[in-house]
């Protein structure tokens, strides 16, 4: 069993980038002085986990849409945009479509005060049950995201190593894991925001390189490149219409809106996300940033589409589809078949440095769950010294990323692709609908919650475990097997609507009420002193 970036080790004795590993160190030895940089100057919680919310506005922006951009985001939106042509560049519209939804959710969500998923839920519906709860699913969400990426890493590695040999690619994977669970362990919420901020800023300059080489290629013609993306897709007219990568068939289409329904409304309101919204200074900065990303994001995923449809025409659909299927290699053959040894290291430092943000992320929101909600408020009720309990937090970080990198190593042979989209709809289904529900029904109860996410987290793996994603294809995490009996790959049609349907019926059924009053004076009067 082989996972969809295995092109990557394919051509790695070919790469002959040896030369440009120098240019990856100095990336390297740059984001570790970053790293230095944001090391706090004392142990408070709130300078850990929201950087004493003092980063200036510009910095917030950036960050927030690098918590955004992940490894999996990159390859997977280029190699959809590449094999299914107008279904690509649907799905990538889709993702940038989520921001519209984050708008009206980030001041309130801003001025619960809170910073983990627990501690919002738990500042409007009230029970130590939330926080564990909230803990619970954040790890669920965390957990495969961790792992898909430092697989995908590990192969980056490898390849700018020129090895294929699978020993490099594990090896890769340990050495990163290392490197995250620094950035993460001793940054914080300051030292992850510089990382990110990087993020952003590199990625928006390899498009930009990207695309102008291109372009060049094509003498400046942008009809030139449709024209040739959609005759080396097997016609313009199958190119560009709908069904090219689910097929034209129902199940196939209801696939499509699926999985632009989970790419809508997941990553918005992924457990790291949560906590960058925690990190502005109040409410309205909170709405403002998620209002002047959604600009960014459009012109980063405008950059996706584009070099997609660059690799559809400079490599060809079908060769893509023939090496890799899912096309998660689509950016690096595109640029393998320009022969230029600086695109390829720039590419291979834009992959790495994105699996550095995004992993330094989920470390920190994963450890906060543990060390912050179950043990300092679910254990010790809050009876905990400051320091201690980033010291703590500091030790899960060092644990939870040891599990990581052994999930990754132990499956790095194995399709974990199919996590993405899981974690994806988890989220949609679990935190969406408690969120939505806790900040603006005041009908909304502690019984509701538990049961949009106990309810929801279990559809979603039962689901899961029974479609295509897990068994009954080449492409399934168990290609060998087929005990697959739900018609969809992508879960979250039927899981997103539970989630909120089990919200609205375990509230009729009775229990706490949601806190409205509260969340509503802190819209009107601004934060209250600290309620961690």
């Amino acid at each position: 069993m082989t996972h969809s970036p295995s092109y990557l080790l394919t051509v790695a004795d070919n790469a002959s980038i040896t030369p440009f590993i120098s240019l990856m160190l100095a990336m390297m030895i740059s984001f570790l002085l970053c790293l230095i940089v944001g090391i706090s100057s004392d142990d408070r919680v709130v300078e850990f986990f929201s950087a004493n919310r003092s980063l200036p506005a510009a910095w917030n922006i950036l960050a927030l849409c690098g918590d955004h951009i992940s490894t999996t985001v990159l390859l997977s939106g280029v190699g959809a945009v590449s094999l299914g042509g107008y279904d690509g560049m649907v799905v990538a519209l889709s993702a940038v479509a989520g921001f519209v939804i984050m708008v009206p959710l980030a001041e309130p969500l801003r001025n619960t005060e809170r910073f983990t998923l627990g501690g919002v839920l738990e500042s409007r519906i009230g029970g130590s049950n939330v926080r564990t709860a909230g803990a619970v699913v954040t790890i669920a969400v965390c957990v495969p995201l961790s792992v898909i990426q430092l697989v995908v890493v590990g192969d980056v590695v490898a390849y700018v190593l020129g090895l294929n040999l699978a020993w490099a690619s594990q090896t890769g994977t340990i050495l990163i894991g290392l490197l995250v669970v620094s950035y993460a362990a001793f940054g914080g919420m300051r030292g992850t925001s510089l990382v990110k901020i990087g993020n952003v800023l590199l990625t928006f300059g390899v498009f930009l390189v990207l695309i102008w080489t291109v372009l060049k290629r094509f003498d400046w013609e942008v009809g030139s490149i449709l024209e040739t993306a959609g005759r080396q897709g097997g016609g313009a007219s199958e190119f560009y219409s709908s069904g090219t990568l689910f097929g034209e068939t129902t199940v196939g289409r209801l696939n499509l809106l699926s999985l632009c329904l989970t790419l809508a409304l997941g990553p918005i309101v992924l457990p790291h996300i949560v906590m960058r919204i925690a990190s502005y200074t109040h409410g309205v900065a909170a709405r403002r940033a998620a209002t002047l990303a959604l600009p960014i994001m459009a012109l980063i995923f405008t950059g996706i589409v584009i070099v997609g449809l660059s690799a559809a025409a400079l490599v060809g659909s079908h060769s893509i589809a023939v090496s890799d299927p899912q096309g998660y290699s689509s950016m690096v053959m595109l640029v393998d078949s320009m022969n230029s040894k600086p695109l390829v290291t720039l590419i291979a430092c834009a992959v790495f440095i994105t699996a550095l943000s995004t992993l330094s992320g989920l470390l920190l929101s994963a450890a906060a769950s543990v060390a912050h909600d179950l043990y300092a408020h679910v254990v010790l009720r809050g009876r905990i010294a400051e320091n201690r309990e980033v010291a703590l937090t500091r030790w899960v970080i060092v644990i939870f990323g040891a599990i990581n990198v052994f999930l990754a190593v132990a499956f790095h042979h194995w399709n974990v692709v199919a996590l993405v989209s899981f974690a994806a709809a988890l989220t949609a289904s679990t935190v969406l609908p408690a969120l939505v529900y806790g900040l603006f029904w005041k009908g909304f109860t502690n019984r509701g919650l538990l049961w949009t996410l106990y309810g929801s987290l279990t559809s979603c793996v039962i689901l899961e475990v029974s479609s295509l994603a897990v068994s009954g294809r080449p492409q399934s995490l168990l290609p060998q097997q087929d005990f697959h009996w739900f018609p969809l790959e992508h879960i979250g049609l039927v899981t997103i609507p539970a989630g909120f349907l089990l919200g609205w019926l375990g509230s009729q059924a009775g229990g706490g009420r949601a806190r409205l009053g509260e969340s509503r004076r802190r819209r009107t009067s601004g934060p209250s002193p600290q309620a961690w």
